[in-house]
């Protein structure tokens, strides 16, 4: 593994494994029980539709694609939406994150968050997680989303594309969008675990010091 200056981590299912159970505790205060049922199961195709039509997230556009399909979501309720979410999921960190982002800082490595969800949701859960204090800043989904070009032009700043590389879960949004940023990438996935690439970094620095 090459020396690399700036990690770009994914946030959802790579540093933070998300309990989405209590979300839906709140929309049923906001969704009429009639249209719970057909809400909740097409909820996250909704979503997932909105991020191949539009470059962010935005309040007043996301409302008005959920009331497209016939939904009367708010920018209100969508608000404190995120606002529920970033004090009431749980998340589990995962195996090796902690002692990752710890050795990365140590070695004056720079660690930049790239996340497609709203950043009032995700910035909270990452101090209740006790891991944002790692990372030096945040690009979330209300300035640019995943696979996009622009999100991962504002993840890689001024660094040298060779000197970045992302981590994270998905090969659409991940590993797809930094290939066409022209950066490296590597997916976490059941045969690759963030303990894993720890020992990978560690091993490539110890081969420089041998050199």
């Amino acid at each position: 593994m090459k020396n690399y200056k700036k990690y770009i981590f994914d946030l959802d299912y790579t540093l933070l494994i998300p309990d989405w159970s209590k979300e839906d505790d709140y929309f049923k205060k906001y969704i009429s029980l009639e249209q719970q049922q057909e809400f909740f199961k097409q909820k996250q195709s909704i979503l997932n539709k909105y991020e191949l039509e539009f470059p962010r997230y935005d309040l007043k556009t996301l409302s008005n694609f959920f009331k497209d399909y016939g939904f009367d979501v708010s920018e209100e309720v969508i608000n404190g939406w995120m606002i529920h979410n970033s004090v009431n999921i749980i998340d589990e960190v995962p195996d090796g994150v902690i002692d990752l982002l710890e050795y990365l800082k140590e070695h004056n490595k720079e660690i930049v968050i790239l996340t497609s969800w709203f950043s009032k949701t995700q910035i909270p859960r990452l101090k209740r997680a006790g891991i944002y204090d790692y990372i030096d800043y945040v690009i979330a989904g209300d300035v640019a989303m995943k696979p996009d070009l622009e999100s991962f032009k504002l993840a890689i700043g001024t660094t040298n594309k060779e000197d970045c590389i992302m981590i994270g879960d998905s090969i659409k949004s991940d590993k797809i969008g930094a290939e066409n940023a022209g950066i490296d990438s590597y997916i976490i996935d059941k045969n690759h675990s963030m303990r894993d690439l720890l020992q990978m970094i560690i091993e490539n620095k110890e081969k420089i010091k041998k050199l």
